[in-house]
């Protein structure tokens, strides 16, 4: 396996785990591998078979191509923040006129 792709999907699971507040422990025994074995994948040290990423994909809740997103890529996307701030508004409105 290619070594920055490693590191990427690395980076990714990492910042992936941290934005759900998870530890690497956890993680672990979520997916059922080691705390070092997470840690060397996070690191671009080990890489991982196509099952254990899709067990990263469920727990994390997240689409498997987010592993794989270039770092300049992996931000919200600003379509992704505005359907979501469409449904808190739409929300709102519905709050809005029951109370009204």
């Amino acid at each position: 396996m290619n070594n920055k792709v490693k590191k990427l999907f690395g980076y990714n699971l990492k910042r992936l785990r941290k934005d759900k507040g998870i530890s690497q422990m956890e993680l672990a025994e979520i997916v059922g591998m080691t705390f070092n074995f997470i840690s060397d994948i996070e690191t671009g040290k080990k890489w991982v078979s196509p099952e254990s990423i899709e067990k990263f994909s469920e727990s994390l809740n997240v689409p498997v191509y987010y592993f794989f997103l270039p770092i300049d890529q992996i931000e919200i996307k600003s379509n992704d923040v505005q359907l979501l701030l469409a449904d808190i508004t739409n929300m709102f409105e519905e709050i809005k006129e029951k109370y009204k």
